[in-house]
């Protein structure tokens, strides 16, 4: 038996006054105080045609036929014929009726609870004697969450206990949750399943948990986690909050329960944060939750997640770049000048019909506005380490270059470039005078830099 598991005989056969508190000291020495919670809801409801179910949101544990269980309990309207519980492709837990009008889910610990506590929602089959129709579907969300704080209002603690993706050898799977508070420290105890407490800044503090340690924090949900701040070294003030399985969500169908609540594909926005992510990162908590990660973690292609379309230029904000460009062009006399217009940039398709190319982004080029631009032909297409070739991007006796390359690169994001440069001479009455172009591509970034000046000097 869990250390957990005794403490909680030891409430029920001795009583609160026999035991000590979580540190194992009398529950008097740190005065925790009043509830200072709001009323909880206690269930949750959904109507769909003629029927009308609600589930109690806390979920209890119990012992069901040898093996420790999550027990969801529910209530209809209309008497009860049949229930079942499944998850896509896969039956799950088992669903009981329990009575004519009630009905109960069954969730062993272990993989079926930790398969739904990280977030896949629960599907359950309600088929009823009366009304119109008598088949539905209803789903279920059921995730870690605080309730029951006492003690010092220094503390708050997040009522949210979500899941996210850590990679932790061949764990991904972390349970997590805040609390905010200014101390010098802060810990968390409990008889069984206390988190991973980590400070995040100066008042905020993480709490992470395994599978096994976050089913330890709730069962039973009787007892509370103790959360003691530090100053000074010594401990000044406490909070208690108890962890429960409860119900977020509930929704109910006529309809087909795959086709009313479809399998989420990896979303566009989790894509990119989970693959621009510094290499070694193992947190991936500010992408999403572990389910919307998960499922980007397994794919590669952008193509996978957004449709493919022709390649277009969009105009994005370069005015970043304005400083650089405004010093380059200082220096200019009437032995030797040059000016570089207003930069302008572009960004590409995340996904497109076909590979994009340095031509392909040339020919995209917003033409009445370039209209000046020599051919693509009559330039030359290179790559950074041709880039040498042009006077707007080295330093020189017309302006530091360099300076604006490296400005242009933090822009854009460095990496490989792609660049098409060309030197144009015009007119000029006893002087010679060049135009100056260059377009660069960066193709990890599908940014697109224009640049168009001229450079001269006194014959």
């Amino acid at each position: 038996m869990s250390l957990r598991k005794l403490l909680f005989a030891c409430l029920v056969v001795l009583g609160m006054s026999g035991c000590m508190d979580s540190h194992g000291e009398p529950a008097s020495e740190l005065e925790l105080g009043v509830s200072e919670a709001e009323a909880t809801a206690t269930r949750i409801y959904a109507t769909e045609a003629s029927l009308e179910l609600s589930f109690e949101t806390m979920g209890t544990f119990e012992t069901r036929n040898g093996v420790r269980s999550l027990i969801l309990k529910a209530t209809a309207n209309r008497y009860l014929k049949r229930v079942f519980s499944f998850v896509p492709d896969d039956a799950f837990g088992t669903a009981n009726i329990i009575s004519e009008r009630r009905f109960e889910v069954v969730l062993p610990v272990g993989h079926e609870l930790n398969t739904v506590l990280s977030g896949l929602p629960l599907f359950i089959t309600v088929e009823t004697f009366t009304g119109t129709p008598t088949n539905y579907t209803a789903k279920i969300e059921v995730y870690p969450r605080f309730f029951d704080f006492r003690g010092t209002n220094a503390v708050w603690i997040d009522e949210k206990v979500d899941p996210v993706y850590v990679r932790n050898g061949a764990d991904v799977l972390v349970y997590r949750g805040r609390a905010d508070v200014s101390a010098e420290a802060l810990t968390v105890t409990a008889p069984d399943g206390a988190p991973a407490v980590a400070a995040v800044d100066a008042d905020s503090y993480r709490l992470d948990w395994s599978y096994s340690t976050v089913e330890k924090a709730m069962d039973p949900t009787t007892l509370p986690l103790t959360f003691t701040v530090y100053q000074g070294g010594q401990a000044t003030e406490q909070k208690t909050a108890r962890l429960v399985p409860r119900v977020t969500v509930l929704e109910l169908t006529t309809g087909d329960a795959y086709e009313t609540w479809p399998t989420p594909s990896c979303e566009l926005a989790v894509f990119n944060c989970y693959h621009s992510q510094p290499p070694g990162t193992t947190d991936f908590a500010a992408c999403g939750t572990y389910r919307q990660v998960s499922r980007c973690s397994y794919t590669s292609d952008i193509c996978q997640v957004v449709p493919r379309v022709p390649l277009t230029l969009t105009s994005v904000d370069a005015s970043s770049l304005e400083p650089a460009r405004v010093t380059w062009n200082v220096g200019s006399n009437n032995g030797a000048w040059h000016y570089l217009e207003t930069i302008a940039a572009y960004v590409t398709p995340q996904c497109t019909q076909s590979p994009v190319t340095l031509q392909g982004v040339f020919n995209q080029l917003n033409w009445p506005w370039y209209q000046d631009f020599p051919t693509f032909s009559e330039g030359i297409a290179t790559n950074r380490a041709g880039l040498s070739q042009s006077l707007l991007l080295t330093s020189n006796y017309y302006g530091d270059g360099a300076a604006l390359l490296a400005a242009i690169d933090a822009y854009a994001g460095g990496g490989e470039v792609q660049a098409w440069l060309a030197t144009q001479e015009v007119p000029c009455h006893n002087c010679h005078e060049f135009n100056q172009f260059a377009v660069l591509y960066y193709p990890a970034t599908r940014k697109v830099v224009v640049l168009r000046g001229y450079t001269g000097y006194d014959s």
